[in-house]
């Protein structure tokens, strides 16, 4: 997540599947993407990359009941207020605030419509 844009505007998207290195082997012939992999407390986590810029991030999917999917993350200045912000309008809160290393917090809920959406807060 080297280049942030504004608060409240989409992000970082990552995928997230059943099969990695079948993904990586398809992106990488659809658009020319490159792959640096990343152990992050033994699970490996994919940063992509198009030229020098990353572009995305690939990672195994933990719940093999849920399909493959590609997730979208929102920038936002306060998480936790954000959270707190969404249940108060519908939201239903999925994976609470947590810390991902030295580069951020982020969380998921479910918005009143049913769709999964995922906030970022870089630290």
């Amino acid at each position: 997540m080297s280049e942030q844009p504004g608060y409240n505007q989409f992000c970082w998207n990552e995928l997230v599947t059943s099969d990695v290195a079948a993904a990586k082997e398809f992106y990488s012939k659809l658009h020319g993407w490159t792959y640096q992999d990343h152990d992050m407390n033994g699970m490996i986590y994919t940063m992509a990359k198009s030229g020098d810029k990353e572009i995305c991030g690939m990672m195994p999917l933990p719940d093999q009941s849920v399909p493959p999917h590609w997730r979208s993350y929102i920038s936002v200045e306060n998480l936790d207020a954000t959270i707190l912000k969404a249940q108060n309008i519908g939201a239903t809160i999925i994976v609470p605030a947590m810390q991902v290393g030295n580069m951020g917090r982020l969380a998921i809920v479910v918005d009143p419509t049913g769709a999964h959406i995922a906030f970022w807060q870089k630290i």
